[in-house]
């Protein structure tokens, strides 16, 4: 939501524009859909993809010597595919470089999930990846007539991106989560899941590898992470993999086809997890058209034997789910997200006073302006 309101506050004898943006952690496929169009170009969508799996390789090597738990890099992904929602996609850009992004996103991800480092040390084991040479001079953007360091201009794009990062998620860390009983990250709640189901060392691999592939997917801006973890278990305790290539494995776990399917029949989302199945429902038919078509790409892939077969089982289970009712974008007609202010871009540069809120504070400042 985003609306604009005349306060009592003046500037040069005149009422100053006050935007007040309420957070909205979630959009239908349309939407999404509608605001690529506004900031991808056709011709650059394909490379909007290779780039960001390119920055998710190597974020996934950042966190790894920063010794970051993977739900950092679930919140980095989240931003910085939010981030290109609603703000232009230009690869060659200096200024707005999406590796500059990331590691914007990175930063404030890793202060949302309280495992803060310091920008020289992400900026350092980026670098190094990426075989920078820190300390090479570059033109100073603000005077071409000085130089300045590449770290140094480094440190300022980001800051720079964070900023803008902030008013993009409207000072929203919850990452859509309605309570801190799932204000966490799909690993970890597949974790606390297939636990409380007693789902097997295998079956708890292969949920686990999904998760990371879909780490990198816009999933986790249409439904809740609770959602997706679900959708997960439900995938592959139909599929039980038996020929997952694992370093470990349970004693008996393959005799344990007739547990797994009565766990599989026993299951309850609303009840169990308290998770809306319509929602489940949207989260398994986008992870089944995930790997029916990006399946070759994938890490599961790597994971279970080289066959064709495989992939056919994710089109066979998606004939199974032809039929489950998921959500309804009917209203999403590009029509009226023209008319959603939300959905406008956002002027960085505005002028005026701007309020961020999250949507259950927005009846209290309705009080706040009629008094």
């Amino acid at each position: 939501m985003d609306s604009k309101e005349q306060t009592p506050s003046f500037e040069n004898g005149k009422p100053v524009t006050t935007i007040t943006q309420i957070s909205r952690p979630f959009f239908t496929h349309a939407e999404i859909s509608y605001l690529h169009g506004q900031t991808i170009e056709e011709s650059k969508k394909l490379s909007y993809n290779q780039i960001k799996n390119q920055i998710f390789t190597l974020l996934y090597q950042v966190i790894k010597q920063l010794k970051f738990p993977l739900r950092v890099l679930g919140t980095t992904m989240n931003y910085y595919q939010r981030f290109y929602l609603f703000h232009k996609f230009v690869p060659d850009s200096g200024n707005e470089d999406p590796f500059i992004v990331a590691m914007s996103c990175l930063l404030l991800a890793s202060k949302n999930e309280d495992c803060i480092k310091k920008l020289k040390d992400i900026q350092s084991v980026v670098n190094k990846l990426r075989d920078i040479d820190e300390n090479k001079l570059v033109e100073n953007p603000e005077n071409t007539k000085e130089t300045i360091a590449v770290v140094e201009l480094q440190r300022k794009l980001i800051l720079a991106t964070e900023f803008k990062l902030l008013q993009l998620i409207k000072f929203d860390f919850s990452n859509g989560a309605n309570s801190l009983s799932i204000r966490t990250s799909v690993d970890c709640l597949l974790v606390q899941f297939c636990k409380q189901l007693d789902i097997n060392y295998r079956m708890s691999s292969l949920c686990w590898l999904i998760c990371f592939d879909i780490m990198s997917t816009p999933l986790c801006l249409v439904i809740p992470p609770h959602c997706i973890a679900v959708s997960i278990i439900i995938i592959s305790l139909n599929l039980k993999f038996k020929d997952l290539k694992l370093i470990h494995h349970e004693i008996d776990e393959d005799k344990d086809d007739e547990k797994l399917s009565a766990i599989l029949d026993s299951l309850d989302c609303e009840r169990d997890f308290k998770t809306p199945e319509v929602l489940v429902n949207e989260g398994i038919l986008y992870i089944l058209d995930y790997y029916i078509h990006q399946y070759n790409y994938s890490i599961l892939n790597n994971y279970l034997p080289d066959n064709k077969k495989q992939q056919s089982r994710f089109m066979e289970l998606k004939e199974k789910f032809i039929d489950l009712k998921n959500m309804n974008e009917v209203s999403c007609k590009e029509s009226l997200n023209k008319t959603d202010e939300y959905l406008n871009k956002w002027e960085f540069n505005n002028k005026g006073i701007a309020r961020f809120m999250l949507g259950n504070k927005r009846r209290r400042f309705n009080k706040e302006l009629n008094n």
